[in-house]
Formats: C-alpha cells, sequence, structure tokens
C-alpha cells in the first residue's frame, strides 16, 4: 500500500468512516495525502509520535484514548484506516461528547465514575503537569474550588457541571480537537461537514415524524369507521360527545411520549395498539366499502345537512318559502305543450 501513488482500496476502517462522515473518495484521497507527507518511508503506516507531531500536541492517555476507544491496538504505528478513522471519530465529536470521552479515557474501572485521584491525573494530563508538579494559575484556582462527596466518587453529570463552571480546566481537551480540525482538512472543511450531517439528521428526524404522525392519523380514522359504526351513523354524527364512551371499548394510539408508564408498560400498550391496528385493517380487508355503501353514506351526509338547515332555520324564525299551487289553465297549457312534444316525434319517426 506504501508505494502506490493512487488511494488504496478501502479497508473496512475507511468505509466506517466514510459512512460516518459521508465522505467520498475524493475526501479520502485528501487524507491520503496528509497521510502519504507523514508516511516518508512509504511503509504504509506511521509513527505515533508523527501523528501527535502534526497536530503540535504531546502525546497522552488523552489522546491514546482514541485508538483505544475504536479497538486499535498498535505497536507505536497506525495504518491509514486507523488513521484517517481516529481523526473523523474524534473530530466529530460535539461538545458534550468530549466530555463524555474525558470520562471514559480516565474511567479506568469503567465502572461510571471516576474518583478523586482520576480527575487529578485527568487535570495534569490536560495540562502538562509533571510529577511533583502542581496545576499553577487559573487551572489552580479552579480546582482548588472543586467540591467533591465525601465518598470522593465523581460521576459524568459532576464532570459536566465541573466544566461548565471552570471551563478553563477542560480546555485542552478542545483545544487538541481543534488542531487536529486545523492540521487535517481545515476548520471550515469540518464545519461544514458537521452542519451537513446535522441537516441529515434532521431530515430523518422530520420524516420520522411525519411517517409517525400518517400512522396516527390512520389508526384514528380506522378507529373513528369502528366507533361510527358501533354507535349507527345518526348518532355518531348527531351525538358527537357519546363517542367517548367508546375510547375504552376502541382505545387511541399510545403515543411514544407518554410518561408515568415504565418501559415494560409502554411497550405493552404499544403491542395491543398494534394488534388492534392490525386487526381493523384485517376487517376492512374482509368487509371492503362498496359503492353502495359510500352512496349510502352520502346521502345520509346530505339528509344531515338538509336536517341541520331547516333545524337552524326554525331556530332563526326563519320560513321557508313553499312553491306556489299551480292555476288549472296552467296545468292544461302543460299539458297540451307535452302533447304537441309526444305528436312532433312520432311524426319524426314516420318520416
Amino acid at each position: 500500500m506504501g508505494g502506490a501513488e493512487s488511494v488504496p482500496a478501502p479497508d473496512l476502517r475507511v468505509k466506517r468512516a466514510m459512512a460516518i462522515a459521508k465522505m467520498d473518495m475524493k475526501d479520502v484521497g485528501r487524507f491520503w495525502k496528509k497521510f502519504r507527507k507523514l508516511d516518508k518511508e512509504m511503509r504504509g503506516n506511521i509513527d505515533v509520535e508523527d501523528f501527535y507531531e502534526a497536530i503540535e500536541e504531546q502525546r497522552s492517555i488523552y489522546g491514546d484514548g482514541i485508538f483505544e476507544l475504536l479497538d486499535i491496538t498498535h505497536a507505536g504505528t497506525i495504518s491509514f484506516g486507523e488513521f484517517i478513522q481516529s481523526i473523523i471519530v474524534m473530530c466529530l465529536f460535539e461538545h458534550e461528547e468530549v466530555m463524555k470521552f474525558c470520562f471514559y479515557v480516565f474511567d479506568k474501572d469503567k465502572n461510571g465514575y471516576v474518583e478523586k485521584e482520576e480527575l487529578d491525573t485527568m487535570l495534569n494530563v490536560f495540562h502538562h503537569v509533571g510529577q511533583g508538579e502542581t496545576l499553577k494559575g487559573n487551572p489552580k484556582k479552579a480546582h482548588s474550588s472543586l467540591k467533591i462527596s465525601e465518598d470522593g466518587k465523581v460521576e459524568f453529570d459532576d464532570v459536566k457541571e465541573i466544566a461548565e463552571r471552570f471551563p478553563s480546566l477542560w480546555y485542552p481537551a478542545y483545544r487538541i480537537q481543534n488542531n487536529m480540525m486545523i492540521a487535517y482538512m481545515g476548520e471550515n472543511w469540518w464545519s461544514k461537514k458537521k452542519q451537513h450531517l446535522q441537516d441529515i439528521k434532521d431530515l430523518k428526524a422530520k420524516r420520522k415524524r411525519e411517517k409517525e404522525l400518517e400512522e396516527d392519523a390512520k389508526f384514528e380514522r380506522l378507529r373513528q369507521r369502528k366507533i361510527r359504526k358501533k354507535m349507527g351513523m345518526l348518532k355518531y354524527y348527531l351525538c358527537p360527545w357519546n363517542r367517548k364512551a367508546y375510547d375504552k371499548m376502541f382505545p387511541r394510539r399510545v403515543k411514544e411520549l407518554d410518561h408515568g408508564l415504565s418501559a415494560e408498560e409502554l411497550a405493552e400498550l404499544r403491542r395491543k395498539a398494534r394488534e388492534e391496528a392490525k386487526r381493523l385493517e384485517e376487517m376492512m380487508i374482509k368487509n371492503p366499502e362498496t359503492a353502495e355503501w359510500r352512496n349510502y353514506l352520502k346521502s345520509k351526509d346530505r339528509k344531515f345537512k338538509v336536517k341541520v338547515a331547516k333545524q337552524k332555520a326554525e331556530e332563526e324564525g326563519i320560513v321557508a318559502k313553499s312553491r306556489p299551487k299551480a292555476q288549472a289553465g296552467d296545468r292544461m297549457a302543460r299539458l297540451e305543450r307535452r302533447r304537441d312534444r309526444h305528436i312532433k316525434v312520432k311524426i319524426q319517426k314516420k318520416l
């Protein structure tokens, strides 16, 4: 791989990086050029020390934590796939994710909390404090103001609160990420990439929400149809306040954001809702609406509107105009015209 000038065929790690950052081979080629500059001997891998030197940072436990996170077992060198995957993952971390990464690195036992000694080690690593030395300046003042619980355990929420109160303590963690962005592809590229990924995420969330709303509307239509059939057409439209009595018989769709219920209860309610929706769909397949039934519904709807209009007219004291009675002479005239038309039709047929 090292002797080839062209971009090598992507391995599994490169493919993962491309999938995470939505990159094409052109972007991979730019990373490959950066890698080749560090791989001066064309061995196909670079020294970890050169990796740190390129971002102007000292090698540390925190920096090596990205290799541990990605299960990269290096012996002082990393391949191109490990190189690009490490950069992509580290640079795409959001603000809170950087905090979680710090917590992950220094939580040696991976028990969900760091002890005071581990927290001190974290800060010493960030600020390059050697053995026998102490923090200086603002970091020292911030460190002296920390309030640790009596048991000496610091959970992630505590670390997050400390970072918000004393941002200077955690500045080096973000500096490493920022230097990596500058050294590889540039801050502008990463800014656009993050915005692009966020747009994709928002679009997926929007489509998911629209699909959920569509499913909810479909379920509600089926539910109302069932209630209408149970109540009868007239009662359904004339007594809409009675529809609530059928909610227990035909429950509404369970929302994902229902509160006050355990995960098991929500799962059970969702299962029942899915079964009910499936049952209603099967019922509609077995008993589809015919044209006669739809015409019947339309006629009922028209009659209902006429009835409502009459009731409204009576309430407002409006008397509908009755059709005037036809006079005897008018009736005779209509009969004569009808007879004349009949005679004309017969004559035309004979001709």
